[in-house]
């Protein structure tokens, strides 16, 4: 077997695929379950697990904002993606888009995962967030 299981209080189990040294759990994020990745770099892994449980406390509060600015970025450098037409507007995308996974690596930023509900031809829409818990880029991928 490729896997192996670390148990956490809060994770849950993590399960650690040795093929791509990625260690991954599932977590209930507003009502939703949600995968939460963790990418470490040598013997950090604890460190970013306890990084991560800072970042999901804040998820909540911050995610909107994370929306907002996806939604921004989408209109203004992306609108080439978008196949609801024209008309769609800020307001629409962000009340669309939901998280589906974030990823922790080493250091203090990370990036989000949000399912477009169909904008943007069913891609998926990459928030990057920077050491300050700033937004600081998005990519749609697919």
């Amino acid at each position: 077997m490729n896997n192996v299981e670390i148990r956490d209080e809060f994770w849950g189990v993590i399960i650690k695929d040795r093929d791509i040294d990625l260690y991954t759990c599932r977590k209930l994020l507003k009502g939703e379950e949600i995968e939460v990745a963790f990418m470490p770099d040598e013997d950090d892994l604890q460190e970013i697990i306890n990084y991560a449980k800072e970042i999901f406390a804040l998820l909540d509060e911050n995610d909107m904002t994370f929306r907002e600015y996806a939604a921004d970025e989408v209109l203004n450098h992306y609108r080439e993606y978008i196949v609801e037409g024209p008309t769609i507007t800020k307001a629409e995308i962000v009340n669309r888009m939901r998280i589906e996974s974030f990823s922790v690596g080493s250091g203090r930023s990370f990036d989000l995962s949000y399912n477009d509900d169909g904008i943007c031809g069913h891609h998926i829409i990459m928030v990057f967030v920077d050491e300050q818990g700033e937004p600081c880029g998005v990519d749609i991928a697919g």
